[in-house]
């Protein structure tokens, strides 16, 4: 194990008969680090988070929870997980505090203190002793995360913990999330289609498609590895055709990706390029200084044609 690992996936495979859901995908995440998971609808993230935390079992494969493998010591390690994967359920005519008190109860027992320094971590103080059916979609979800941070647990895995909250919401959520790996050494997994969030919270992102991994980076590696290939960029449904325009015209040395051309230049050149291009019949739906964001980097990577949900 290394060192201050918290997380170790190993060669983790499902299958649902013949149907690959996840294939030998392998990753680590250590005390302390917030761990983006990236990828479309049906591209193998809850369904990862679910067999990370005991609720699926794995067609093949290891999960290791502070170097114990899973699948022999389930209940030690599930003890050591919180989690909110899907929608949270509660009891709607039991207040907050008391769907804390009863789901702590099923573990360890869960002092008053404790309940209320969680319900004030995560913003639900003035409205604990209020009954859950009276609560929003984004209180339900700061509820969902209380619960999974009841037990202290060494690996907190959140499904679209952000969902049904407005922008405040948003941020505090990132703020007691940063504030739990930090202050208490919590491995953090996360996933979120709103990809700014994941820019401004995680120290690595993971990209998943089809069931694979495709990307495993910190934000920047994934941002310098778009950005190797020059310092401005044409955006265009014919990346290869106007690449190879441009080099025989240009004279020069260009990367290509699945929607954009991109080489070294300046601003003038640049505006002789895109003439050119249009006088050639490439459509050219942007141009300018590379400057990626999460957002342009994981379309690069995936394809405009992989929608993230």
């Amino acid at each position: 194990m290394g060192n201050n690992e918290v997380l170790r996936v190993k060669n983790l495979s499902k299958f649902y008969g013949s149907r690959r859901a996840v294939e030998g995908l392998n990753f680590s995440i250590r005390a302390g680090e917030i761990f983006g998971f990236l990828g479309a609808n049906g591209a193998g993230k809850s369904t990862t988070m679910k067999m990370i935390t005991g609720l699926a079992k794995q067609s093949g494969g290891e999960v290791f929870i502070e170097g114990k493998r899973l699948s022999k010591n389930h209940k030690e390690c599930t003890e050591k997980i919180g989690s909110m994967i899907e929608t949270p359920r509660f009891y709607p005519y039991l207040t907050g505090y008391q769907n804390l008190k009863f789901f702590g109860s099923l573990n360890q027992k869960v002092t008053k203190g404790q309940i209320l320094d969680i319900a004030e971590l995560v913003g639900l103080k003035a409205r604990i002793h209020d009954k859950v059916k009276t609560y929003s979609l984004g209180m339900k979800q700061r509820l969902g995360i209380a619960q999974a941070l009841l037990h202290n647990p060494k690996l907190l895995v959140l499904d679209e913990p952000t969902n049904g909250l407005d922008a405040n919401g948003i941020r505090e959520i990132k703020m007691f999330l940063q504030r739990v790996a930090k202050e208490r050494g919590v491995a953090i997994m996360i996933s979120s289609h709103i990809l700014s969030i994941m820019e401004s919270l995680c120290d690595t992102i993971c990209i998943i498609e089809n069931g694979k991994i495709s990307e495993i980076r910190t934000l920047d590696e994934i941002k310098k590895a778009c950005n190797k290939h020059g310092s401005h960029y044409i955006k265009t449904d014919k990346p290869n055709y106007a690449g190879m325009l441009i080099e025989e015209r240009f004279n020069k040395k260009v990367g290509v990706t699945k929607t954009k051309v991109l080489f070294d230049t300046n601003t003038k050149e640049l505006a002789e390029i895109i003439v050119y291009l249009t006088e050639c019949k490439i459509p050219i739906f942007g141009a300018g200084e590379v400057d990626y964001s999460l957002e342009e980097a994981y379309l690069e990577i995936v394809g405009t044609n992989s929608e993230i949900k």
